[in-house]
């Protein structure tokens, strides 16, 4: 078996500087998700040395009673770092209050007793249960980071269980084997499942900061699709590869007709609402590699690489029925819209997007005049 010293004294370590790491961007970023799981971890080291003493003190009040509310301290606080993510900790700080209230209690008429580690394996389990449950309201974009998070959870419950039920089982005399071995493993991968969970959710948090930073910066706020900087960057790569491969390469010039209505007659949030709309039928019609981008107001732009003058013709049809078919709804008004589109077919030597959508806003431009809901291709 691994040596638990060894074990405890690792883990101490490692939590000890997780959990500093967390507290140091509470302090930084004022975030109250990175101080309830900053002090989870700084909670759990505390229950671990305080459990540690009993081989060197016979004193139950501090190594058993106050090392069983450390343990059942740490998750209660990883919950609310929880909520506090999901920005729903208010009425989760009074109940995990009632919970650790009430633990106290009863831990307090039976710390010296068999049963304390019955009540306290109880709530460990239901709190770990919970966590598992409560990371459904996080809205996070790498979801195999939050998959692991949710599996060490319910892991851990599934450990707790157990050691439960053999708690249970032992107390009512219906085994008769001794559970040392079996309990001692259990502590190991409860210290190990928690040290786990510390450090995959700064990273988990970590990783989402940057993604939101790179949204902020690449993406249109109101729709989330590329912003018009981040498009042209890509677009010049995709421009790029159609010279070196000698492919073809179609740009799309969309525009929302008559959209000053909209806002006009029923307000800027439907308005905001109706670009939404737009932008995901929009998206709804093109292919995983073709790239859009609300580049200004109501207008958008589409590259659709790998795509001849006949294709592109053909998919831009697809896009404005998609719109023109369906009737946008918002606050129970129907509001039929419609798009204008101008298409333009790349020529090989073009090292300019700009150029390439200016040809296509032309044909845009022809779409408006000749009476809008139309699609009309430039040539170059």
């Amino acid at each position: 078996m691994m040596h638990l010293p060894t074990i405890i004294s690792i883990s101490i370590l490692l939590n000890v500087i997780i959990g500093s790491f967390l507290l140091s961007l509470y302090f930084l970023r004022q975030q109250s998700s990175y101080l309830y799981w900053g002090s989870s971890c700084l909670i759990f080291v505390c229950a671990q040395i305080a459990a540690s003493l009993r081989v060197f003190i016979d004193f139950p009040l501090i190594t058993h009673y106050l090392a069983d509310l450390f343990i059942i301290s740490a998750p209660l606080a990883a919950i609310l770092g929880i909520h506090a993510y999901s920005q729903s900790d208010k009425k989760c700080r009074n109940t995990c209050a009632y919970v650790l209230v009430a633990a106290a209690v009863i831990l307090l008429l039976a710390f010296d007793s068999p049963f304390s580690q019955l009540i306290t394996t109880a709530i460990i389990a239901a709190c770990f249960s919970y966590a598992a449950f409560a990371l459904r309201k996080l809205h996070v974009k790498r979801i195999m980071h939050l998959v692991l998070l949710k599996l060490c959870f319910v892991i851990h419950a599934l450990i707790m269980v157990t050691q439960f039920s053999l708690l249970l089982s032992d107390y009512l005399g219906l085994l008769q084997t001794d559970l040392k071995q079996v309990l001692a493993v259990i502590l190991i991968s409860h210290i190990v499942i928690t040290t786990l969970t510390a450090m995959i959710w700064p990273l988990m948090m970590f990783l989402e900061h940057e993604q939101v930073l790179s949204d902020l910066a690449n993406r249109d706020s109101l729709t989330g699709l590329l912003n018009r900087r981040a498009f042209i960057s890509v677009s010049n790569n995709y421009l790029e590869q159609a010279n070196n491969n000698l492919t073809k390469l179609c740009a799309l010039m969309i525009d929302i007709d008559f959209f000053k209505r909209v806002n006009d007659q029923h307000g800027h949030e439907t308005g905001d609402e109706a670009l939404k709309w737009v932008a995901k039928k929009i998206k709804s019609q093109l292919r995983e590699h073709d790239l859009v981008a609300r580049i200004g107001g109501e207008e958008f732009a589409v590259i659709l690489p790998n795509t001849s003058q006949a294709q592109g013709e053909i998919l831009s049809e697809r896009i404005r029925l998609a719109i023109h078919n369906d009737s946008f709804v918002h606050n129970h008004h129907e509001i039929n819209l419609s798009i204008s589109i101008g298409i333009i077919t790349h020529k090989s030597g073009t090292n300019n997007v700009n150029e390439l959508l200016a040809e296509a806003d032309k044909g845009l431009y022809k779409a408006k005049l000749n009476g809008r809901n139309q699609v009309v291709t430039m040539a170059f």
